[in-house]
């Protein structure tokens, strides 16, 4: 696996961490880790970061890449936690809350759960697995993803719709969509809150 930590100061693309993530997402498709104990893993993970503004890219990828191993034993922060730290811990204790609810509502024996399912306070789920929330959470927020990548996601049939350079919305097809390969920045917080969100919600 390319290991982005090795190197903190290359430049990384969104392209380079689609990838990065589907080597996990292939890894991961192996552990009987439940998305619960994951997100657990993550936030005890995390908080060991909390006072910083942002997380280098190869320090992001370490964090996903680790919480596979769930630790008690991460290490707290000694300063106090950034503002968008907290937004970021908000969000990852309440998807935690969702899933051990839906687990007491039988919601996650629920064949057809991929589909859509609302957790009991109200919040709409798809994925519930590391390896799907993982790749959604990419590709929802970074993009980066190629038609063949071994991670299960493929074009949507038929057109999609689309804004054109004057803004109005015209029909196309998918694989006409340029998606552009940038690099990335050290990831914020609120960055991270988005993966969150997208790894629950994207499709």
């Amino acid at each position: 696996m390319n290991d982005l930590s090795k190197n903190p100061d290359a430049p990384v693309t969104n392209r380079d961490l689609y990838c990065f993530i589907a080597e996990l997402v292939r890894r991961g498709r192996a552990s009987a880790l439940p998305l619960q104990a994951y997100l657990e893993s993550l936030h005890q993970l995390g908080r060991a970061r909390a006072a910083q503004p942002s997380l280098p890219v190869g320090a992001f990828a370490e964090l996903l890449s680790a919480a596979f191993a769930p630790t008690r034993d991460a290490p707290q922060p000694c300063a106090p936690p950034s503002d968008g730290y907290l937004i970021w811990e908000k969000c990852i204790t309440t998807q935690i809350q969702d899933l051990q609810e839906m687990r007491a509502a039988g919601t996650l024996e629920y064949e057809h759960r991929f589909f859509g399912v609302d957790a009991p306070r109200g919040a709409r789920w798809y994925n519930f697995e590391p390896s799907s929330y993982l790749e959604c959470g990419a590709a929802g927020t970074f993009g980066g993803w190629e038609e063949g990548d071994a991670t299960g996601r493929v074009y949507v049939p038929g057109p999609v719709a689309v804004l054109d350079e004057s803004g109005a919305v015209v029909s196309m097809d998918p694989r006409d969509v340029e998606e552009p390969i940038v690099e990335l920045p050290p990831i914020t917080w609120e960055q991270f809150t988005e993966f969150l969100e997208a790894g629950q919600c994207y499709e």
